[in-house]
């Protein structure tokens, strides 16, 4: 089972949604626990940057998108983003804090390419 960790901008995100949104994101999220690497869809890189190593999640009715990260091995996923299906604007706003928060991006490359080198 794949432990699911919340970035400290998507805690903020799911705080920020409605009670009845918070419900149906954390049932989301949960699923995540169990094969997040074959759950929701990869993304790919677009004009407004790249963001192949992260996948999405749509939950509710289309109207939410999760945005993740899965280690190489599966055991942890980190929540990006968390937030309404509004044009590009989950992507774009992961894109930002991806751009905010670099360290952290870059130790979660390094930690998957340990992983596959050292096994």
């Amino acid at each position: 089972m794949a432990e699911v960790q919340l970035t400290e901008d998507a805690r903020e995100d799911l705080h920020d949604l409605d009670g009845t949104a918070r419900v149906i994101v954390l049932k989301g999220l949960k699923k995540l626990q169990t094969e997040p690497e074959k759950r929701g869809s990869p993304l790919g890189s677009k004009l407004s940057g790249n963001l192949t190593t992260f996948r999405k999640l749509v939950v509710g009715d289309r109207d939410y998108r999760i945005v993740y990260r899965v280690d190489v091995d599966g055991s942890v996923v980190v929540v990006w983003v968390i937030g309404r299906r509004s044009e590009d604007e989950v992507y774009q706003l992961a894109m930002s804090r991806l751009r905010l928060h670099p360290d952290e991006a870059a130790r979660e490359f390094a930690v998957a390419l340990d992983e596959i080198w050292h096994g």
